[in-house]
């Protein structure tokens, strides 16, 4: 049995959609209004609230193989760090400790927000001295950043944990199922949007002296990719550590918007404007995955490009 909090969410049910398709007997947890408006999973008998997750875990530990931590307050702009610790930092450890009570394998959700806008090298060492020099820049960095170090100090104070942790650093996911997360969706589908209804994508200007408009850049990486990455840490329980997950390039919006133009073979038009208040000061400008722990670890299989990934989410979901 997989336990997948977060199951209406972006990630989360796409994950759910391939645990179902490769056998594994799956729970869902996550607020059912949004989950009974979901169309791409079968919620059936299969459901856990919220509130009752933590009593479910304690009758069933034995039959879990797995529990996949997905459920957060995913925006950025948030800015109510109350709620942001309580949902992202103090629920998310109280869920690893019962795994690791019961030994369950624990895996979940952090962000390449977590780096901020001064790291360079996106390196992800698990060790305590590397990740204290990182400044998130908005609120949901923090709170992320904050379990992230609780993972960590436990993983040193103790050789191994019976949960066998292990935190995904998310960098620019996109693909099917991400169009209910609105703004916090990521580029596509809005650029894919304004390109069909008047030929032109607007690119958020630079504040920053060392871009150019339009030459911020993230490592944008495809939602499959993200799920491949979850299944094989499933089936190798004895993983653990904290990792970055991206593609490993970084694309700028620019590069993005022309392959767009050209996926929907429309004339490249570009119009620039302010970025909007509510997230200049957290705004990033650039962002790479640094892969080395991921690949160090036993993970091979290779991400998909950019231009690929972005073709098969428009030609397949998108332009239908």
């Amino acid at each position: 049995m997989i336990i997948v909090t977060g199951a209406a969410g972006f990630i989360g049910s796409n994950l759910v959609n391939t645990l179902f398709k490769i056998g594994f007997e799956v729970y869902v947890c996550d607020e059912k209004k949004y989950i009974i408006n979901r169309k791409y999973f079968s919620l059936n008998k299969n459901y856990i609230t919220v509130d009752n997750l933590g009593n479910f875990i304690k009758k069933n530990h034995n039959n879990i193989r797995a529990v996949v931590h997905m459920g957060a307050i995913s925006s950025t702009a948030e800015q109510s760090l109350k709620k942001l610790l309580d949902n992202n930092t103090l629920f998310s450890y109280n869920l690893f400790k019962l795994c690791n009570k019961y030994r369950i394998k624990f895996i979940y959700a952090s962000s390449a927000a977590t780096y901020g806008n001064e790291s360079k090298t996106f390196n992800d060492e698990n060790n305590l001295l590397n990740y204290i020099k990182l400044k998130p820049i908005n609120y949901y960095g923090l709170s992320k950043h904050l379990f992230d170090l609780k993972v960590l100090e436990e993983m040193n104070l103790h050789r191994t944990l019976p949960s066998y942790p292990v935190g995904l650093k998310f960098f620019n996911v996109y693909g099917q199922n991400e169009s209910h997360k609105k703004f916090m969706s990521s580029p596509i589908p809005k650029f894919y949007d304004q390109a069909k209804l008047n030929g032109t994508i607007k690119l958020f200007k630079s504040n920053n002296k060392s871009f150019d408009n339009g030459k911020q850049s993230r490592d944008f990486v495809y939602i499959q990719d993200c799920i491949d990455v979850i299944v094989w840490f499933i089936n190798n329980p004895k993983k653990y550590g904290i990792f970055n997950l991206g593609s490993g390039k970084s694309e700028t919006f620019l590069d993005l918007a022309k392959i767009i133009f050209d996926v929907v073979k429309i004339e490249n038009k570009i119009r620039f404007i302010e970025i909007p208040r509510n997230i200049k000061s957290g705004y990033q400008y650039y962002t790479k995955a640094d892969l080395t722990n991921l690949r160090k670890i036993g993970y091979k299989k290779k991400f998909t490009p950019l231009k690929k990934g972005v073709k098969a989410y428009i030609t397949g979901h998108l332009d239908i």
